[in-house]
């Protein structure tokens, strides 16, 4: 089976940015509540900021 996610970094976090928005967006929808995103956004959150500071270096 393909894997879905995209590989290069930057693909990648703009394919999980899409996603935390689309999520938080449908959340009824999607049988969530806001408290199931909270471990994705913080996810999201330190590959952003792992992600810059590999870039900068």
């Amino acid at each position: 089976m393909a894997d879905y996610l995209p590989g290069p970094d930057a693909d990648y976090q703009a394919w999980v940015t899409n996603f935390v928005t689309y999520a938080n967006a449908n959340l009824a929808a999607l049988g969530l509540v806001a408290a199931d995103m909270t471990p994705v956004t913080t996810g999201q959150t330190a590959f952003n900021s792992g992600f810059s500071a590999h870039i900068a270096a």
